[in-house]
């Protein structure tokens, strides 16, 4: 379902999804007034509260993780999230800083790890939004590990890296598919990421 909030005579067609309730200014304060149109066209978008709870999804993100959007709202970022320890000190910096990206990587109703990227706001009215965009390659996540060179953010590359090479070797273990090549490369990834971590910091 969607809804038109027509800002200017250049914005009038375009639609926004619905969000409930208290949430639909705050969505479209984030979209039109603090000038973050992205947020429209995202297929996978949150909301929550500075305590960490969600507000509200897309029903991309319910099916991105597989809950429903009622059990999406009876959760947290940390109950989401694979590496769950490290959420409080993230979302703190967060909150002080007003803006976030990264990788990240988390975990679906059945455990399974989902690596993504993110980009978060909090904006002026305490809005807090965020962008989330799956990762289907692995390399993306290997070369990113490969090439970071901040000491605090390696351990975070790394850990989203093998998540990506270990759920690229199980899908081509249950597909069957993949030349002998595939495999290998896989593997040469996982043990450049595991002498990576060795010698890291």
């Amino acid at each position: 379902m969607y809804v038109s909030v027509p800002a200017s005579d250049r914005d009038r067609n375009r639609v926004f999804p619905i969000v409930p309730g208290s949430l639909v200014e705050c969505y479209s304060r984030a979209v039109l007034k603090h000038n973050h149109p992205e947020l429209a066209g995202a297929e996978y978008v949150v909301f929550a509260d500075s305590s960490r709870r969600y507000l509200d999804c897309s029903e991309g993100v319910c099916r991105l993780l597989g809950y429903t959007r009622a059990e999406m709202l009876s959760s947290t970022v940390d109950d989401i999230s694979y590496h769950h320890r490290e959420v409080p000190k993230l979302f703190e910096e967060y909150l002080r800083s007003g803006l976030q990206s990264g990788d990240f990587v988390l975990r679906s109703k059945g455990g399974e790890p989902i690596p993504i990227r993110y980009r978060s706001f909090v904006f002026e009215d305490d809005c807090k939004a965020a962008i989330w965009e799956p990762i289907h390659d692995w390399r993306d996540q290997y070369l990113a590990a490969l090439m970071e060179f901040d000491p605090k953010k390696l351990v975070h590359r790394i850990e989203a890296a093998e998540q990506a090479v270990q759920a690229e070797m199980r899908r081509l273990d249950n597909d069957h598919s993949g030349s002998p090549e595939d495999h290998q490369k896989l593997r040469d990834a996982i043990s450049a990421l595991q002498s990576l971590r060795r010698n890291s910091p």
